[in-house]
């Protein structure tokens, strides 16, 4: 009794189902168990519960019923026997017995077993088979930083080379994510990668197989079918070996967390652990771990060359050939061939159908469905053909249900009303019965159960039975916000529009209803998503005004790189739809020596750097665009047929954005590119340098409404922009950031802003070095900006005599609501001069933004500051750095806090003195400010926290629902207290050097 009771936690987590159901009617024939008993324990409908139930039950029975129970253990199931008792014989001690599993691993990976596959699943009954040696060409991975913003190419050999762990692999669907894990298996298996062979052991497990915990997955997934090593000594000398050890792991997207901690732990806690992993999820799961990787590496596309490499190693030559001469012929095909799931697909419906047509994505899923019914029929000609119908729309209700409760494994009693073997002679769902007490069932691949929902949905959508109809609307109602849209459920919903007509129509209405739900929309993704649901609809022009409704004041993204068959359909049947959008922004990607990808060999006769497909799809006098964003990125050269074809792109716009960044091939050629686009409106040129050619055309733009120069050096010459800005009446956004200007340049500069009557923002950031000139900006300010709106002038020599200009002036500008004067610290007249900033405030009704200037004594304004924010009641962003605050005024901070400015999203309060008590008392508040989405409580100077502040400070940001960025720069936090911040609020730490602490959400 004794032994089972201390060793009842391991009985009921690895007893199963199958053996207690053995040993309980072994206990039913010895009279010990009743029949009740007996089929009250067998009734519990989870593995863990039936076990529980039988062992609780022996217990209750005396020590007699206890050795039983242990006889019948050790006759059903002697390794668990033995190693329940500790008396397992074989250990895993050895290095002899190490190197036999390392031998065995190796052997396994080189098997035909693992390396040779069937991509759509062995019952599919569609005999296509990949070898991991000769199918693939490893592909190229971007590596990625914590924000999620790509950084370099590189090969998985580079990967290995700097591995960190966790490493996270992360990809859509279909994109080799698996194969990437079995290639590094092998290479191990095969001594090909000299990174590899630090590793003993390399475990390569499938997640959405995970047994119960680390050493029963390892057992079922890879083990000998006759180990029998103990499960303690095993794992004891697994975590001896530490970074020695390679855990490869598969499909996070599929892994049901809490059914395996363990595994979860070695994933998330890693360092504890000291293990090397490798863990792959699709892209729209990243964000469970992405804080947690090392190293995060996401797949690129597949190339054409890797695509034509994959059709003729798999396709006999004559059909490798059609389906290449397909694949020149069409852009769509060429991008959906960049997905190698796409490919496998393909390649298996080309197999023998000379005929074979694909022209969307659904279209390609629906070819290989039909096919696999078809092929399935002669298997189920014995079974009526309503119950083989019934069966399939079963199928597509279990693919359904799956999706939105995040299952991808389906047990027996999953499938209540369907017949298994006839989804099973048709190849809709796979069986797998392997070292399992019940059998398995899942879809080949995740992406084709997106496909098979998408099909339900749509019939469910399109039926004329009420019932049905709302049960697919009971579907689409769980899809509510733009994140399901565009992530979660994107694939589900292009199935579904690709289905049906009519599913197009309702599922566009319920989009555009969860739009004008969510406020925290992304406009750019939810227009690329809008123009992917067009083209996978096939609907032209019969959903015009729908779509007319997706796609109202969003704005759409192009790159020029990745035009599509997509954009083109769009902009062809769509006119209306380009029309009300708010802006289409267009990238157009030059060569530059940065980015040496781009670059062309001598021997290339190059005519344009402009794509000619962007000319295409722009040049079409029909179409009437509200705004145009035209970027030209990294151009070292640009001649004059580039500049013919920027005309032809732009001619179809109300107002054009020109923005030109990091492109010194474009100096000089400014002159043309302003004569050409002639509707041009807004022009910013970012480390990009202008001659004096250029500077005088800028100047001579009158019609010009926004002017934004940064990051380089005007000429200052007579005639240059700086004199001739006086020209630009009709301005209304003017910026001017980090330009090299001296005090008679700002004096040269206020002379022209003196024209500026219509201007509504100015922003002057980054200019160090004008000293008094800041005076003269101010006056012209005063004088003669009435419609100003937004005022910054950051870090550009702030005197106090410039602020009490512009504050006693502040009366005559009574539209400002942004008022920004950060990065400035007062080194005269400091408390006066705020003092009269302080009281101006009240003539600024609209005010949303107050970041203020620093000063040794402006905290003396401090409670004249909180009177005069209570009547701020629009104020949204506040900044009050470098005023020396102490913990008294962290008290009245609070004190304001809690039951003012309850609008604010910005707080910053950095670089002042207060001490943990002080932060403490404004903890206490700050819960109250429910919209915050920017903290930064930086100090100057180091700053231990105490322990209490860094609790409160957690507890309080976990119920700041908005809360995306917090800086803690110079806090003296160590990894206990970094831990509690980031899972206070899922936060990613980031810190770029010592001292530095960025938190960002996931």
């Amino acid at each position: 009794m004794n032994l089972i009771r201390t060793k009842f936690s391991e009985l009921t987590q690895r007893l199963g189902r199958v053996i207690a159901k053995q040993i309980a009617d072994e206990l039913y024939a010895q009279c010990i168990l009743s029949m009740d008993e007996m089929e009250f324990v067998l009734s519990a409908k989870v593995d863990q519960d039936v076990a529980r139930e039988l062992v609780t039950m022996i217990l209750k029975k005396g020590n007699e019923a206890c050795i039983c129970f242990l006889k019948l253990l050790e006759n059903r199931d002697s390794h668990f026997y033995h190693d329940l008792i500790g008396q397992n014989t074989m250990g895993i001690d050895t290095k002899k017995e190490l190197e036999d599993l390392s031998k065995y691993l190796k052997n396994l990976y080189q098997s035909p077993l693992f390396q040779k596959f069937n991509p759509l699943g062995d019952e599919t009954g569609i005999d296509i088979l990949f070898d991991l040696e000769t199918t693939f060409k490893d592909p190229l991975l971007w590596e990625k930083d914590t924000l999620n913003r790509k950084k370099k190419q590189l090969t998985l050999v580079e990967i290995l080379n700097k591995l960190r762990s966790p490493c996270i692999i992360e990809g859509e669907a279909g994109k080799g994510k698996t194969t990437i894990l079995k290639r590094i298996a092998l290479m191990w298996a095969t001594d090909e990668c000299k990174s590899l062979s630090s590793y003993k052991l390399v475990f390569f497990v499938t997640l959405r197989s995970a047994s119960d915990a680390l050493y029963e997955t390892l057992d079922d997934q890879l083990f000998p079918i006759n180990s029998q090593w103990q499960k303690k000594k095993f794992m004891d000398e697994i975590w001896k070996l530490g970074q020695e050890v390679l855990f490869l792991l598969d499909g996070y997207d599929e892994f049901q967390a809490d059914s395996c901690k363990q595994i979860d732990e070695l994933i998330k806690q890693n360092p504890r652990f000291n293990s090397t992993v490798i863990v792959s999820t699709r892209t729209e799961t990243i964000g469970k771990v992405r804080k947690f990787g090392a190293l995060i590496v996401e797949t690129s596309d597949f190339t054409e060359e890797s695509a034509k490499e994959l059709i003729e190693n798999v396709l006999v030559e004559d059909e490798a050939k059609d389906l290449l001469a397909t694949l020149e012929d069409s852009i769509f095909i060429k991008n959906l061939m960049k997905t190698p799931l796409f490919v496998v697909i393909a390649c298996a419906l080309r197999m023998g159908e000379k005929d074979f047509q694909m022209n969307t994505q659904t279209a390609l899923f629906c070819t290989l469905y039909e096919l696999m019914i078809e092929r399935g029929k002669y298997k189920t000609s014995k079974i009526k053909k309503h119950i083989v119908k019934e069966n399939i729309k079963c199928c597509g209700n279990l693919a359904l249900r799956g999706l939105f409760d995040h299952m991808f494994d389906f047990r027996e009693d999953h499938l209540p009303d369907i017949q298994e073997d006839v989804l099973l002679n048709i190849g809709l769902l796979n069986k797998y019965t392997a070292q399992r007490h019940r059998p398995t069932y899942r879809f080949f691949h995740k992406s084709f159960q997106e496909y098979v929902a998408g099909r339900r949905l749509s019939q469910l959508l399109c039926s004329e039975e009420t019932r049905y109809v709302n049960e697919g609307q009971s579907y689409l109602n769980r899809i509510d916000s733009i994140h399901d849209i565009t992530n979660k459920y994107s694939n589900l919903l292009l199935y579904t529009c690709g289905s049906s007509k009519t599913a197009t129509h309702k599922v566009l209405n319920h989009i555009v209803a969860v739009c004008n739900k969510d406020i925290t929309s992304n406009s750019i993704d939810l227009a690329e998503f809008g123009v992917n649901l067009f083209y996978e609809s096939s609907t032209k022009t019969e959903l015009s005004n729908e779509f007319k409704s997706l796609f109202a004041d969003k704005y759409l993204y192009i790159n020029t790189n990745n035009i599509s068959s997509q954009h083109f359909e769009f902009f062809e049947h769509l006119p209306n739809c380009l029309s009300a959008l708010e802006i289409i922004k267009l990238e157009l990607s030059g060569i530059c020596e940065s980015n040496p990808s781009k670059q062309r060999t001598p021997n290339d006769q190059i005519s344009t750097y402009i794509s000619e497909k962007a000319v295409k799809l722009f040049f079409n006098w029909n179409q009437n665009l509200q705004t145009l964003e035209v970027t030209l990125k990294n151009f070292d050269k640009l001649n004059r047929q580039d500049i013919r074809y920027l005309s032809k792109i732009c001619c179809s716009a109300r107002r054009l954005r020109l923005k030109i960044k990091n492109s010194a091939g474009v100096t000089g050629a400014i002159t043309g590119i302003l004569e050409s686009c002639r509707n041009l409106q807004d022009l910013i040129v970012d480390h990009t340098p202008l001659c004096i050619e250029d500077e005088r055309r800028i100047a001579d733009m009158t019609v010009i409404r926004t002017l934004s120069i940064s990051n380089r050096q005007l000429q200052h010459q007579p005639d240059g922009l700086l004199c001739g800005i006086c020209k630009l009446v009709n301005i209304e956004k003017l910026i001017l950031e980090n330009i090299k200007m001296v005090e008679k340049d700002a004096q040269i500069l206020a002379e022209g802003i003196e024209k500026l009557s219509k201007l509504k923002m100015l922003n002057l950031s980054i200019l160090p070095e004008i000293g008094k000139g800041i005076e003269y900006i101010a006056r012209a300010i005063a004088s003669s900006c009435p419609q100003l709106e937004e005022l910054k002038l950051s870090n550009c020599s702030l005197t106090g005599n410039a602020l009490k200009i512009i504050s006693q002036n502040l009366k005559t500008l009574p539209k400002i609501a942004v008022l920004d004067f950060s990065e400035n610290y007062l080194e005269e007249d400091e408390s006066q001069s705020m003092e009269e900033l302080v009281k101006a405030l009240i003539y600024l009704p609209t005010l949303k933004t107050l970041l203020l200037p620093g000063g040794s004594d402006v905290k003396l304004c401090l409670d004249a500051l909180l009177f005069q924010l209570r009547k701020a009641t629009g104020l949204s962003k506040l900044a009050i750095k470098r005023w020396n605050l102490a913990d008294t005024d962290m008290i009245k901070l609070a004190t304001h806090f809690r039951n003012e400015s309850k609008k604010l999203e910005f707080l910053d309060l950095s670089n002042n003195r207060a001490t943990s008590d002080g932060w403490i008392a404004l903890m206490d508040v700050l819960q109250n400010l429910t919209k915050l989405t920017y903290l930064n409580f930086s100090t100057e100077n180091l700053f231990t926290p105490d322990s209490v502040l860094v609790a409160k400070l957690s507890c309080v940001i976990s119920d700041l629902q908005f809360l995306c960025t917090m800086e803690l720069n110079n806090w003296e936090l160590d990894t206990f207290d970094l831990d509690r911040i980031k899972k206070s609020k899922n936060m990613i730490h980031r810190q770029e050097e010592t001292g530095v602490h960025i938190f960002s959400s996931c």
